[in-house]
């Protein structure tokens, strides 16, 4: 708890909180943000909610990344400045640091998706969605948003207290993150998706929405929920903990 308090109180003044709060909000304004009117407008209204699980999880695949990479950067950052790390390393060990930074950081990552998640269903019920919330497929959608971006910042945050020169990895992140964004219009190519770990949005996704065309556009489309790869769940954990391992055994290994 100490750990925590000194990374805390290393941070406040570096606005990392309020960054982070801030491109949740972007997030959610470009989710947010669309044509509730016209000939849609019935679609959308009766299959809101399901619609949003079938549209976020794109849009996962751009802002939590993002967040990811400039979370474990700017509070790396610190640390590298002024050789910060060695100072600190003479008053505990490094396992305990990598543990608390990673803690720190995973929690201000996962405030903003929950926050954003809570946004979504009040926003169903301004709006005037049809029916009950399906808080089921709800608390799966999180469940799946959670842990892939838990997954992502565990690389970029090893990456970033590794590497002292923090372009390494934004560069690393961002290819990642434009490679997974790709992967997202191959649903074809589900292995394609399930290589790295920012294609498993995508692999996640439980919702699908068929029968549109471009002639008859949503007159004959619907929403279906698909069956769910738990493989690909446990597969996306069990990398994370390998990651995990593997970057603070090489951070504790390293000279600083």
């Amino acid at each position: 708890m100490n750990l925590l308090k000194c990374e805390y109180l290393k941070t406040r003044r570096r606005y990392i909180f309020i960054t982070a709060l801030a491109i949740t909000a972007f997030a959610g304004i470009w989710a947010f943000y669309g044509n509730y009117s016209g000939d849609i407008k019935d679609f959308v209204i009766q299959n809101g909610y399901l619609l949003f699980l079938y549209q976020f999880p794109l849009m996962n695949a751009i802002f939590f990344p993002l967040l990811c990479i400039i979370i474990a950067s700017r509070l790396c950052d610190i640390e590298h400045k002024g050789k910060n790390l060695k100072l600190i390393c003479t008053l505990t060990e490094k396992s305990k640091i990598f543990d608390a930074k990673l803690i720190y950081g995973i929690s201000i990552v996962i405030f903003c998706v929950i926050l954003l998640w809570c946004a979504t269903l009040i926003f169903g019920k301004i709006i005037g969605f049809a029916g009950k919330i399906p808080i089921n497929l709800y608390l799966l959608y999180l469940l799946f948003t959670i842990i892939p971006t838990t997954a992502i910042y565990v690389f970029q945050y090893s990456l970033s207290m590794i590497f002292q020169n923090q372009a390494i990895s934004f560069f690393v992140g961002i290819l990642g993150e434009f490679i997974g964004l790709f992967s997202m219009f191959l649903p074809q190519f589900p292995l394609f998706r399930k290589s790295m770990l920012w294609g498993y949005y995508g692999a996640l996704q439980f919702v699908g929405l068929f029968g549109y065309t471009k002639e008859t556009r949503y007159d004959a489309a619907y929403m279906e929920v698909m069956d769910i790869d738990w493989t690909a769940f446990i597969v996306l954990i069990v990398a994370m903990t390998v990651i995990y391992i593997i970057g603070k055994k090489i951070f504790c290994k390293k000279e600083l």
